[in-house]
């Protein structure tokens, strides 16, 4: 005797493939997105672009060895009408787990590679951001870590440490209408 499926359980299964053939399309796409460059992830990629471009997925995140990122960090200084100067680093005002905390890691590293494009404005928002300083200049500053082994981390190093690093400091930029 034939079974049939009534329309609730045809449309469940429908729905129930329709969602394992969206994960595994997602999952696939997350792991050709970040693989390294050969002529098959580069076919793969032409086929998942649209979707990963959708998504804001086609961006390397480099966790693929030996092509792991070192780290960044941005800091600036304000600097008032009377000359006091006070630092402020961004990043120790979020959570390494609140999910922003990449976003204004990526976008101050823009800022600081294109400093000529994006400089003015950040500026601009700082002065206003520190208006209560009564703020005259800002100085943007990019510190870019070096290479860091295990060994250095074993001998009491940090990824910081000065050792570590190179300081990108531009020159100070004066606030809008100062």
């Amino acid at each position: 005797m034939a079974r049939f499926l009534t329309s609730k359980q045809a449309r469940r299964r429908l729905a129930y493939t329709a969602m394992s053939v969206l994960v595994a399309w997602h999952t696939l796409a997350m792991a050709v997105a970040p693989s390294p460059d050969s002529a098959i992830t580069r076919s793969a990629r032409a086929l998942f672009h649209p979707y990963l471009t959708l998504f804001g997925l086609e961006s390397e995140w480099g966790f693929f060895a030996p092509n792991v990122p070192t780290g960044f960090k941005f800091q600036y200084i304000v600097e008032d009408v009377a000359g006091k100067r006070q630092t402020f680093v961004p990043r120790d005002s979020l959570s390494v787990f609140h999910p922003a905390w990449i976003w204004f890691q990526d976008r101050y590293k823009l800022v600081m590679d294109y400093h000529k494009i994006f400089g003015a404005a950040t500026v601009a928002s700082l002065c206003e951001k520190h208006a209560a300083l009564n703020p005259l200049a800002i100085t943007l500053i990019g510190v870019n870590q070096k290479k860091f082994l295990s060994v250095d981390w074993l001998n009491g190093k940090r990824p910081f440490d000065p050792e570590f690093v190179d300081v990108n400091q531009l020159e100070p930029a004066r606030c809008p209408g100062k």
